[in-house]
């Protein structure tokens, strides 16, 4: 008896819910709406809008997760097009071309600049480069020779560039070498005449350029006013007369006046940049003058600076 009013209450909950359902309510039931996204398109994007408003069951536009509705003026899908399960949007980052410094990369050398890694270009750690700070050489790269003083006993001065000796006499508070200078630098100097080697007896013949730094350090060439003191007490014969060079022709300098003039070269003041002594013919003379063309002349020595 249970079992058949059971079954009758079952058959009449059925009649009563298809009684009161339509059949759209019901397919709605068993099959309930996808939730529906919204896209709403940037406004750089590239898709083309949706053209005409239409509109659809507020039903169908529900999100499902958050149960909210879609903003005003959104596209509802057309009516009967298949619901999206994804949808997929284009997003486009922006960002502006930044500037970095070109990376530095080393030879496998250390050094703290550019030139350094130029000049050790190539040379890897197994090579010639320098291995510790003990055994490293710093190149300093001077244009010039190392300054080097003469050595000075008594009145007697040794020109350690070369071991010359020469002997020192004092001429008012001035300190002169007593012959001339007979150093001789890789260039500028002038010796050779008829495969003799006239330096060797009239001291060095050099051009103005060279002559003005040719003295041993801590010396230089005479003043005017150095020449006329020292002119005043020394005999005619103390003056070297060793004659000169005439560089006009390059190839073949002309030597010329041995025994008859003599020259030394000064610091320059106004236009007299040496010193003549003119002896021949029972004629003497001394006398300043400017250089006439390119010549090269004694230099006698004086101790100091200007």
């Amino acid at each position: 008896m249970k079992k058949i009013t059971t079954f009758l209450g079952c058959v009449g909950v059925v009649c009563l819910f298809s009684g009161c359902s339509s059949e759209d309510d019901l397919g709605k039931i068993i099959t309930p709406s996808a939730p529906v996204a919204e896209v709403v398109p940037s406004s750089d994007s590239k898709a083309p809008a949706s053209s005409g408003n239409s509109t659809a069951n507020s039903s169908a536009v529900l999100n499902s997760s958050s149960n909210t509705a879609p903003q005003s003026g959104s596209s509802a899908m057309s009516s009967g097009a298949a619901v999206p399960d994804t949808v997929h949007k284009q997003v486009v980052i922006k960002s502006s071309a930044s500037s970095y410094p070109d990376p530095y990369f080393s030879s496998g050398i250390f050094c703290w600049t550019a030139e350094c890694e130029t000049k050790w270009a190539g040379v890897t750690s197994s090579s010639a480069a320098p291995k510790s700070s003990s055994s490293m050489t710093i190149d300093i790269g001077m244009s010039v020779e190392a300054p080097v003083y003469p050595k000075i006993e008594g009145n007697v001065m040794t020109d350690l560039r070369d071991n010359q000796t020469y002997k020192l006499v004092t001429v008012g508070s001035t300190r002169w070498m007593d012959s001339n200078l007979k150093y001789k630098p890789k260039s500028g100097v002038y010796c050779e005449h008829d495969g003799d080697d006239v330096c060797a007896t009239y001291g060095g013949f050099y051009t103005y350029g060279i002559a003005q730094g040719i003295c041993p350090s801590g010396w230089r060439l005479p003043t005017q006013e150095e020449v006329e003191a020292a002119d005043a007490v020394q005999a005619h014969e103390w003056w070297t007369i060793g004659g000169r060079f005439k560089l006009d022709n390059a190839e073949s300098p002309e030597y010329g006046l041995a025994k008859e003039q003599g020259y030394i070269w000064i610091i320059q003041s106004g236009n007299y940049t040496s010193f003549r002594v003119k002896d021949y013919s029972g004629d003497t003379e001394h006398t300043f003058q400017s250089s006439e063309g390119s010549r090269a002349y004694n230099v006698r020595c004086v101790e100091g600076t200007i």
